[in-house]
Formats: C-alpha cells, structure tokens, sequence
C-alpha cells in the first residue's frame, strides 16, 4: 500500500513576490539570472541585419541566433573519416569542418573556434 503524499501547497493570485522568494529559497529552486553581457562589462550586441562581418568582431563568439545551418551530402566514407577524426582528437564535427574552410583561406574568427559547442551552452 502506498504511503498518502502531502498535497501541494496551493499558490493563490495574490501570494507576494516575497513570500514566493522565500518560499522557493527554503525549497531550494534555483533563480533565474539575467546574463551579463560580457566579462568586459561591454553593452551586450545588437542584432542587425546589417552587423559586421564576425571576423571584425572581437567581443567574443557569433551568438548562436546568427549561425547558420548548412545541410550537405557526403559520401558515407567521408562522413565516417570525418567522424573518426573528430572523435580521435575529441573536437565536434563542425570544429572539423572550420578546421579545413580556414585551411583554405576562409576567414573565421579565434572566438568561433570553438573545439566542442557543448561545453559553452
């Protein structure tokens, strides 16, 4: 037989901000914090249709809302020694590929060079 749980306790409209803080507070919820928008203290940037080339930029990495997708066809050898490279020197695929783009002269800003997109987001 189960064991009867404590209901929730109800949250009325007019609980306070206060005791709602408090309340979370002894419950443990994390808090939202708004992001800085840089170390450097700097205005965070504008989105514009018209903003500067990213490699002009030295505030940091593309935001992730101005990246852009691409979606190509490999043949599946590529593809597996693409994957095996990744994986031996434990980058992402995408680092790979910009890897080899500026190899040949693409452009690409130090701060978009990031080794693995998990550990920044």
């Amino acid at each position: 037989m189960k064991k009867e749980r404590e209901p929730f306790m109800p949250l009325d409209s007019d609980i306070d901000d206060a005791r709602l803080e408090e309340l979370a507070e002894a419950k443990g919820v994390a808090t939202l914090v708004k992001p800085i928008a840089n170390r450097a203290g700097e205005a965070a940037p504008t989105r514009h249709a018209d903003t500067a080339h990213p490699v002009e930029q030295t505030n940091g990495a593309t935001p992730r809302a101005r990246m852009k997708t691409i979606n190509l066809e490999l043949p599946d050898y590529v593809w597996t020694d693409l994957k095996i490279r990744a994986a031996k020197e434990q980058v992402s695929l995408r680092h790979i590929v910009m890897t080899a783009l500026r190899a040949t002269g693409v452009e690409i800003a130090e701060a978009d060079m990031v080794q693995d997109g998990r550990r920044v987001r």
